[in-house]
């Protein structure tokens, strides 16, 4: 519902700003025309173009300084795309061969596609829309960033850049003199057509490096893997209390089960879930002292309780042996009410089974609980431990925890976390959009490199312009056909 409200919001954005733009064309303000003209703004039905000359002249002064460097550079662009174009059409080959042989199923359980569009709210977090946008935005700036620098230095006229919103998405463009880039020779235009691919290859590259990386370069700020840190907890959580947990509390085991990082935070939530309630192995001295047990009673969920009232209300719980009252001691009650806190506080070690308790004089007692009410035992490294009564599910819903932990009071784990999160959208999106470009299909550099590679071998061949053009268009349809395919086909996965 939250999805939808955000795009509703954004629809009744682009109507109004439809609206307010036709009412005042048609009025004729002229300081309103005057205003979209010099600014470049353009506004249309759900789109939004801004174009602007202003950078030209930057990109033409960073496109002609250090000319060597950015002729090999531009030249190691057209090698990586060559290489890469015939990988991603062979993998698209793959993608649509897995189609036709596995079915109309639309059962991807098994399957294991180079690349699947990611769309808010089914695959991805509707939360992290705003670094899908920032990702979009980056990777389409850098890649038309590229085809404009190269085509500075080739010393074809720019006449500017924009950056168009369709709805949500936004686009980059760079508007160059199509002419003069037809009239350069093949080589040169392959470096103009793949700086595209190129820049987003090395964004992708970046973007993975400082991912892989993080680690090391936030280890004077953060540290990781030797705990988590509880970031918030919801008003309603039931670990809130004078002895429950805090926030900015660091978390290092749950029961038996160690926690380092927040997999194993999610794993050892799960392990209490699913396992039986563990024992604790007790001696029978503390049994002696605080038992205060009344006679065995059973309640309507079928749990025994030998516990009254007041000792419940005082944090106290009837524990049972794990044999049965068969391999109990004469002289202990099968069933005795202790106080949780103190027994698990001096208890030995966990235990399933009475062999477990190695000690002398150990019994191994479990808590008398319904299947899903469980003892979770949550360590902290500053504090007493925290015990939770209850379902573990509601611990996980309720308490939110990093795996980084500040080393100092005013750092916040949200800010590796949102590096790191926008690394991965950005080596994603930017390697995605890099394999989906060099595809030989319209509207994509694809197309355009594939008709420059076939014109410059097709010279050494064959003279007639007729064969070339047939066998361009041939390629660029099949690749076109073969992509929609498996966009449409991933597309219906997601969406039914």
């Amino acid at each position: 519902m939250e999805a939808l409200s955000v795009l509703i919001a954004i629809a009744l954005i682009h109507c109004s700003l439809f609206f307010f733009d036709t009412i005042f064309k048609t009025c004729s303000h002229y300081p309103y025309i005057y205003f979209l003209k010099n600014t470049g703004l353009e506004v249309k039905a759900f789109r939004i173009k801004w174009f602007t000359t202003a950078f030209n002249r930057k990109i033409i002064k960073w496109g002609m300084d250090r000319s060597k460097f950015w002729t090999a550079w531009f030249n190691a662009g057209v090698v990586v795309s060559v290489i890469l174009l015939p990988l991603a059409t062979i993998a698209v080959l793959r993608m649509t061969f897995n189609i036709w042989t596995s079915g109309p199923s639309f059962d991807n359980a098994n399957s294991e596609p180079l690349l699947e569009p990611m769309i808010p709210g089914i695959d991805m977090s509707f939360n992290e829309i705003g670094y899908y946008i920032i990702t979009l935005a980056v990777c389409s700036i850098m890649h038309e960033l590229g085809h404009a620098l190269a085509a500075a230095r080739e010393d074809v006229q720019l006449f500017g850049l924009g950056i168009l919103i369709a709805f949500t998405i936004p686009i980059a463009y760079v508007n160059m003199s199509s002419e003069q880039l037809t009239s350069l020779p093949l080589k040169n235009q392959l470096r103009v057509i793949c700086a595209g691919i190129w820049h987003n290859i090395v964004l992708a590259t970046i973007a993975a490096a400082i991912l892989i990386f993080s680690t090391w370069l936030l280890a004077p700020f953060y540290a990781v893997g030797n705990g988590i840190y509880v970031k918030t907890i919801l008003s309603n959580s039931p670990v809130l209390g004078p002895t429950g947990l805090l926030e900015q509390d660091l978390i290092y085991e749950i029961n038996n089960c160690p926690v380092k990082s927040t997999e194993d935070w999610y794993d050892c939530i799960l392990n209490a879930i699913n396992r039986p309630a563990l024992g604790y192995c007790v001696k029978q001295s503390f049994i002696q002292e605080y038992d205060e047990s009344v006679p065995a009673r059973q309640k309507t969920n079928g749990v025994i309780n030998c516990c009254t009232p007041d000792s419940e209300a005082a944090g106290s719980l009837c524990f049972e042996y794990i044999e049965g009252p068969q391999a109990a001691p004469l002289h202990l009650p099968p069933h005795s009410c202790l106080p949780a806190r103190a027994m698990i506080n001096q208890s030995q070690n966990f235990c399933y089974t009475s062999h477990e308790c190695l000690f002398h004089d150990t019994h191994c007692l479990k808590p008398s609980l319904d299947n899903v009410t469980k003892i979770v035992q949550i360590k902290r490294k500053v504090g007493k431990d925290v015990l939770f009564f209850g379902h573990p599910a509601d611990i996980y819903r309720t308490v939110d925890v990093s795996d980084w932990v500040p080393k100092y009071s005013f750092l916040n784990p949200k800010i590796p976390e949102a590096l790191t999160l926008l690394c991965k959208y950005l080596t994603t999106f930017s390697a995605g959009l890099a394999v989906i470009n060099i595809v030989p299909c319209f509207f994509l550099d694809g197309q355009y490199i594939i008709n420059i590679l076939m014109l410059y071998l097709l010279n050494f061949t064959s003279h007639n312009k007729n064969i070339r053009q047939t066998v361009i268009l041939t390629i660029t349809s099949i690749g076109t056909l073969l992509l929609c395919i498996n966009l449409l086909y991933l597309l219906m996965n997601k969406l039914l």
